[in-house]
């Protein structure tokens, strides 16, 4: 059954101590983290400068270390690799 919501849905997966000790901060002070995060991307949507430059020393890194959790493939053996046509 296809999703009820008007808007596509958009996730990610925060870490969960960050996100408990900021749920507990926004709850004390009668607040959601949903709404603190729509609140958060109308901010970058209005002005991005000042909204970036405001979180811009916690910014995470594009990947975290170690990402994604599998090994990189083996390098190639010059003339061994069957897909460039030459043989060993």
């Amino acid at each position: 059954m296809p999703s009820q919501h008007a808007h596509k849905s958009h996730g990610f997966r925060p870490d969960p101590e960050d996100f408990a000790a900021a749920e507990a901060s926004l709850k004390q002070r009668g607040r959601t983290v949903g709404a603190y995060l729509k609140a958060c991307l109308k901010w970058c949507a209005e002005d991005p400068d000042a909204a970036i430059a405001a979180v811009d020393s916690r910014w995470p890194a594009i990947k975290p270390p170690g990402w994604p959790h599998v090994a990189s493939p083996a390098p190639a053996v010059a003339g061994n690799n069957p897909g460039n046509g030459e043989s060993a």
